[in-house]
This record gives structure tokens, sequence and C-alpha cells, in this order.
């Protein structure tokens, strides 16, 4: 993993519950496109598919509620973020 792939999988930790939505969401989705990067570039299908799991479902509930104006929901969505990028780090 470079360096780059691991800024994005930390960038919502930089962002906090005064962050606008849009900003969040672009956050969301460059951690989606890192992850996908990720699962295409290394060998580690069952981290890959939790922390896959983990991202499509509950991080994505989590954006989903920030979307509709619940930004408390941004912690949640920082602490799966974080165990999505502890999955993808595993050897």
């Amino acid at each position: 993993m470079n360096e780059e792939q691991r800024t994005q999988l930390k960038a919502l930790d930089q962002l906090d519950s005064g962050s606008l939505v849009q900003p969040i969401t672009d956050a969301y989705k460059a951690l989606l496109a890192t992850v996908q990067q990720i699962m295409l570039s290394s060998e580690n299908p069952d981290g890959h598919n939790r922390a896959w799991s983990l991202l499509k479902d509950d991080a994505f509930k989590d954006l989903a509620a920030i979307q509709k104006g619940k930004l408390d929901a941004l912690k949640d969505l920082k602490m799966k973020a974080n165990q999505i990028g502890q999955l993808l780090l595993k050897p």
C-alpha cells in the first residue's frame, strides 16, 4: 500500500461535526475508491471481504444519516473507516 492510499484511508479523521456534508461525502467516496484499489492490488481476501462489507453496509448507513443532517453519525463513520484501514493493513 502506498502513502497516498494510507492518506485516503485517514481522510475522514480530518473532518469534524462542523464539516459540511459534501466534504464528508467526498471523503467517503475517496475511501471507497481506495479500498477498491487496494483490493485489486494485494492479496488478503478475508480482510478485503470484511472491509468491503463494513464499507458498503455499515459505513454507508452512517453516510446516509449524515446526508440527512445527522452530523453526529460522523463519529461512527470515522470509527468504521479506522476499522477498514486496520483490516486492509493486515498482512
